[in-house]
């Protein structure tokens, strides 16, 4: 283990090395030539351990910074995203598909390796497992892509390809996560610090529940493929969940019987490799200059980050029904809203969300007093609902300068994941509800068991999709957002659920203001006395533009070097 540990906080310092295809065409006297490099199987698991280097990791406080992307999160600016105010991308695409191309040289080579299959298969499923990764993370941006399955040099006629319904590299993807299940070892042969079966596997579930609500939601649209059949990826997602849910391999919920912690626990750990729920991570290390900053942005500043009314709202009571919000926001605000809501609501609600008097830096002593509504650069959390989710106040990185002290485990996939990929996928492919899945989420935190409640129960914490759902996919849906929350998932579900309608002509709130507990202090609120904080800089809501910014733009320069690729919709 302590090896696996070694070689997964080394991946980051591979950047500086020189990669295979830096030679290819040019062999320095100095260097190995590729011809002659790809023959053990020491050769294989050298090149392909670099790409861990590509991960996200936490940095500055990335996750939970990305959700600002979606509703559940604002900054001090308005998302240009979510607002309709991307511009059209000039220049090239070149740098995004170089970790593929780079891929590709490998898998062209491998017929030189002389040692036996058994000795790299494991690295061999991760170069499976890595092209996977960096084509859907195309795939999300750009949709219809070329597929390229080998490295390609100046002037080959590849280069000129068009690019493929979205569908065929859907399938592409899944057929590599497919040969990266094939060829990777178990978790509890590897370690969770290194790719594994069980990650390949929610990988896939991931993938094919992403492109089946995709293709379900978007028919009709430019965004949607013709011909395309939902169920067919629906029943992939439902699959690959079901082998990991009833299969032989290491996985799990983290519950030690403690509802009021365990979920938040989870998220501020250092060390994550005794979690049976923690199916891949990053680790870092201060030792190793590997270190980040999101104890530091969650314990002592913010980064500006503040989470909204609307995700607040989709926390349900602890009677496991529907709670008013609003109700309750008549007559008790600010800081007494905060504690109420903790008082009444699910617990992941105060595992997300700052509550005056909560332990913020132990080593300290220090209590959180009230949210940093009136905070400057960096300490500004604008909605009065402070992150709390990530932290951990007995780290030693709590309250402790910037400079990247904080060695907090970063999750790239959690069982609890899986079981909501299954829930929904299986609820979407055959009209059946997981109860058993999603109430081991629910027993985690000590929530009643999971309830398809009629969404006119909601009353005014009812969410508009923009379309007609029914009330188990509405429950479904809500489960997920709750237990995911900042964890990054949240721009990719409303984006494959076409759910502009979330946030189209509206604006994020903020907690009910109470003017006692910030004397001398001005806020905007609206009508009902919520916080307000765009109400100048977005007065008519975000300008989302449903017929555009579901992709991103070809940039310009590829589109003139290549007049086979078609610009996305509406980006002309």
């Amino acid at each position: 283990m302590k090896k696996i540990q070694y070689i997964a906080s080394m991946f980051l310092l591979m950047l500086g090395t020189v990669s295979c295809e830096d030679f290819i065409d040019n062999p320095p006297e100095d260097q190995i030539a590729v011809n002659d490099f790809f023959k053990t199987s020491s050769d294989i698991e050298n090149y392909v351990k670099k790409y861990y280097a590509q991960f996200p990791s936490h940095g500055s406080a990335n996750l939970p910074f990305s959700e600002n992307n979606s509703d559940n999160l604002i900054v001090a600016t308005p998302n240009a995203v979510l607002d309709g105010a991307r511009a059209t991308r000039n220049g090239q695409w070149t740098g995004e598909w170089s970790n593929i191309r780079s891929i590709n040289i490998l898998f062209d080579n491998l017929e030189n390796v002389e040692d036996d299959l058994s000795s790299y298969q494991q690295f061999l499923g991760e170069a499976h497992f890595f092209r996977a990764w960096f084509y859907y993370n195309m795939l999300q941006s750009y949709g219809d892509l070329p597929i390229y399955d080998h490295q390609l040099f100046p002037g080959d006629e590849a280069l000129m390809d068009p690019r493929a319904p979205r569908t065929e590299v859907a399938d592409f993807i899944l057929s590599d996560i497919d040969n990266a299940i094939q060829y990777l070892d178990l978790r509890e042969q590897v370690g969770n610090s290194r790719l594994n079966k069980e990650t390949a596997l929610a990988f896939k579930s991931q993938v094919a529940l992403f492109e089946g609500t995709w293709q379900k939601y978007h028919a009709g649209t430019d965004f949607g493929t013709s011909g395309a059949d939902p169920s067919k990826y629906l029943q992939q997602a439902v699959d690959a969940a079901e082998e990991l849910i009833n299969g032989d391999y290491t996985v799990g919920v983290y519950n030690t019987g403690s509802p009021e912690s365990d979920y938040y626990s989870l998220f501020g750990m250092d060390n994550m490799s005794g979690l049976d729920e923690v199916l891949f991570y990053r680790i870092a290390s201060t030792a190793d200059q590997l270190g980040h900053e999101l104890q530091f942005y969650t314990t002592r500043r913010t980064r500006n980050m503040a989470i909204t009314w609307s995700l607040v709202n989709s926390y349900l009571g602890k009677d496991g029904q529907p709670y008013d919000y609003m109700g309750l926001a008549v007559n008790t605000k600010g800081n007494a809203f905060l504690n109420q809501i903790a008082e009444d609501c699910d617990p992941r609600l105060h595992s997300t969300v700052w509550v005056p008097g909560d332990l913020r830096v132990a080593s300290a002593g220090q209590l959180f007093s009230k949210p940093f509504l009136d905070g400057g650069s960096e300490e500004l959390c604008a909605t009065g609902f402070q992150v709390k989710k990530f932290s951990n106040p007995f780290s030693s990185a709590a309250g402790a300068d910037f400079g990247g002290y904080s060695q907090t485990g970063r999750i790239y996939f959690r069982y609890a994941e899986v079981l909501l990929n299954y829930a929904e996928a299986k609820y979407e492919l055959d009209g059946t509800v997981a109860f058993e899945q999603l109430n081991l989420l629910r027993q985690r935190v000590g929530m009643p068991d999971f309830e398809v409640i009629p969404q006119a129960a909601y009353g005014e914490s009812l969410l508009d999709y923009g379309y007609e759902i029914d009330d188990a996919l509405y429950a479904i849906r809500n489960e997920r957002r709750v237990e995911l929350a900042l964890e990054g998932q949240r721009i990719d579900d409303y984006r494959r659920w076409a759910a502009h309608a979330l946030f189209v002509g509206k604006r994020p709130l903020g907690y009910p203001f109470e003017q006692s507990d910030f004397p001398g202090f001005a806020v905007k609120v609206n009508d009902d006395g919520l916080v307000d904080y765009f109400q100048d800089a977005m007065p008519d809501g975000y300008g989302f533009r449903p017929d555009q910014d579901y992709l991103l733009s070809i940039p310009r320069d590829e589109l003139t070097l290549n007049p086979n690729l078609e610009q996305n919709p509406n980006w002309n």
